[in-house]
């Protein structure tokens, strides 16, 4: 660490913003560095998930690849610890204190290259001293880490708070659970990572973002938190926007920070994204529209879970299309989950249905300071290594000033904290592009019908003020920016509540109630021309839409879609699998006729459970479930050796596929015999 210490001089002061050297920040250092921490365990440890599973009481923390992991939240923890034992007076000043001040560092979670492997440690709590025997249900089975295991994590923070998060460090000697006992003993380092800006382009009136989060994100979706607490599937833009401005504020910014709240720049929800693409003004990313119907999946034969059985992409269609289709009955369709986002990543590319990778965590947390034991609840979290998509709009001039601020930000110097517990989210890519119709949608011609999907809530009042849950074609002129000769029809709509917290006053925002995005309304008339230029241009609907409310797209196809707005006809599916089950039907049948007397009691012949055990073998995929009885080894297997029996079994071994499908059919046929014989 000395060699890290002598480091502190050489650290980038960003010369070319000499007003923030003028005034520092409260923490009494302009200057930000980022270093490396690195965890060596020297013994098995266990930092734990909170859960168990397949025999294991207490399994350990796994991050989305399931490779272990040390979340942040345990190692601030540790470090709390150290810091209380060491008595230190800044200490407080670093770490915050709860409902006032956050903390002055940044820290990520540990994460491993590769799986290491886990052990798995069994123990018991002796009956007495004298007697070995273990006491009645104390035997625990916990996984642990092996030792020798190399995890890897980074902190940013003020050069002048390095000397102390390096003292704290080196006091730290193990992590995870049992640390009085010698277990989780680990090896911690801290040392200066060089950065390396990237360029970023001359300012434009538009700037695209491109965000990841380090550490798992949760974004709460409710005031009134229970056992668990919900999360947004995405980064709201009110909640993008507070962690903009509170850098700003942060770093002595503030006629930046003053310009990004004064509601004349919009910043837009942050959408996640399936993979990274290649250029950012083409993509195109949105929630799945409310009317982005799926097929309800079609049933299987066979006692086989449906959970085990091989995913298969559904069939989504357009329900406005399924309803109004004269050839044909209305099709039984499923809505989109509520995490369900569609995405491409080009004008000709074609969309993608996809969900992020949201999971539940378990978390011990004291509401009360004076609560004796801390309470458990779960948390959703949107899993680390999310690719999101940002837009921020405004004038040219003050998105310029903007850009110069956020400058250590767009370059990768510098990383936002977002979310419950302020997450790490850094900004992957830049991009200054100007206004287009990219991402807003397709060209529409006069006349034409076209699609109105909100990409994000709606903030609309009625005439008493109220917040209105939901529109109809009446209700279209209360919204402000809405053109008129355009009529809108109602295809699939629903409502959100809104809740919000200001950071700055400390206090829980008014809470509103908007139409929820992905609703999707019809629309037509001559105004669809001045929706589309709206669009393109950045002129959203409703209130708020400097936080991103209001935002829409209009197309004639809706998106999600692939090829035709309604394809093949869906009742195709049911007669195919329909055909299939008569042919099995019908073929089974045939067998049965030519092998009637394998319906016969006797003990020369295959029982009813015999079969019963053959089609169950096949469902499980057992490699020798037919050649075991073509050529029974055993007294139990030697009815199979009847020629009827036999014969089926041929029957059954000449098809390609199937054979589990086919035998349970036959065993239908062969039950509904022995039935009328019984009776």
């Amino acid at each position: 660490m000395s060699k890290l210490r002598g480091q502190h001089a050489r650290v980038e002061k960003d010369e070319e913003r000499p007003a923030r050297e003028a005034s520092p920040p409260a923490n009494g250092s302009g200057k930000w560095v980022r270093c490396k921490l690195t965890a060596e365990l020297v013994e098995d440890a266990h930092p734990g998930s909170g859960s168990g599973a397949a025999g294991v009481d207490a399994l350990v923390a796994r991050d989305r690849e399931e490779r272990p992991v040390i979340w942040a939240s345990h190692l601030e923890g540790v470090l709390r610890d150290a810091a209380r034992r060491l008595r230190h007076d800044s200490s407080e000043m670093l770490f915050g204190k709860a409902g006032g001040q956050r903390q002055r560092f940044i820290l990520t979670s540990l994460y491993v290259a590769q799986d290491p492997g886990c052990r798995v440690w069994r123990s018991a709590a002796r009956d007495s001293f004298e007697n070995r025997a273990p006491k009645d249900d104390t035997l625990r089975a916990i996984e642990f880490v092996p030792k020798g295991t190399l995890f890897e994590g980074s902190v940013e923070l003020s050069a002048g708070d390095v000397p102390l998060l390096d003292r704290l460090i080196a006091e730290v000697d193990a992590i995870g659970r049992g640390r009085a006992a010698g277990e989780g003993r680990v090896k911690l380092t801290l040392a200066e990572t060089k950065l390396n800006p990237r360029p970023v382009g001359r300012a434009t009136s538009r700037l695209l973002l491109l965000l990841q989060n380090i550490d798992p994100i949760s974004i709460t979706a409710t005031a009134t938190p229970t056992n668990l607490i919900p999360a947004l599937p995405f980064i709201p833009g009110r909640s993008l926007l507070g962690a903009l401005a509170e850098w700003l504020w942060a770093d002595n910014e503030q006629d930046a920070a003053t310009k990004l709240v004064s509601g004349r720049i919009s910043v837009s929800d942050a959408l996640p994204l399936p993979k990274q693409p290649t250029d950012l003004a083409a993509v195109d990313v949105s929630p799945a529209p409310l009317s982005l119907r799926s097929e309800k999946p079609l049933g299987t034969s066979g006692e086989t879970p449906w959970w085990a059985l091989p995913d298969s992409p559904p069939r989504r269609v357009d329900q406005w299309l399924a309803e109004n289709k004269d050839d044909q009955q209305a099709p039984k369709l499923k809505r989109p989950e509520t995490d369900l986002f569609v995405c491409r990543l080009g004008p000709r590319s074609s969309w993608t249905a996809y969900r992020p990778f949201i999971r539940v965590r378990l978390r011990n947390g004291r509401p009360d300071p004076a609560q004796p034991d801390p309470s458990l609840f779960a948390i959703e979290q949107i899993a680390e290594g999310t690719l999101f998509l940002a837009e921020i709009q405004g004038d040219a001039t003050e998105m310029a000033t903007l850009g110069d601020a956020l400058r250590p930000v767009l370059e990768g110097r510098r990383w936002l904290r977002i979310g419950r517990g302020g997450a790490p989210v850094e900004v992957v890519r830049a991009e200054w592009v100007d206004f287009s119709n990219s991402g807003a949608g397709s060209s529409i011609e006069a006349g034409q019908a076209a699609y109105l999907t909100l990409t994000s809530d709606l903030l609309v009042r009625d005439e008493r003020l109220r917040w209105l849950t939901a529109l109809d074609d009446s209700r279209m002129a209360l919204i402000p920016g809405w053109p008129n000769d355009t009529q809108a029809t109602p295809v699939t709509q629903d409502h959100t509540p809104v809740y919000g917290f200001n950071g700055t006053a400390r206090l829980w925002r008014q809470p509103a109630t908007a139409v929820r995005r992905g609703s999707v309304f019809r629309v037509e008339g001559a105004g669809i021309r001045d929706l589309t230029s709206a669009a393109a241009n950045g002129r959203w609907l409703g209130e708020r839409t400097h936080e991103g409310f209001g935002r829409f797209r209009l197309d004639t196809v809706l998106p999600g879609i692939k090829g035709d707005a309604f394809p093949a006809p869906l009742q195709e599916l049911h007669s195919s699998a329909d055909e299939a089950s008569e042919v099995t039907a019908a073929t089974t049948r045939r067998w049965f006729d030519q092998h009637t007397q394998l319906a016969d009691a006797g003990t020369s012949r295959p029982s009813l459970s015999q079969w019963l055990d053959l089609a169950s073998d096949l469902d499980r995929g057992v490699s020798d479930a037919l050649n075991s009885r073509m050529n029974p080894t055993t007294a139990g297997k030697r009815s199979w050796r009847d020629g009827d029996a036999r014969a089926v079994l041929g029957e059954i071994q000449r098809l390609p596929n199937q054979q589990a499908e086919y035998a349970r059919m036959f065993v239908r046929w062969l039950r509904a015999r022995m039935r009328e014989k019984t009776a």
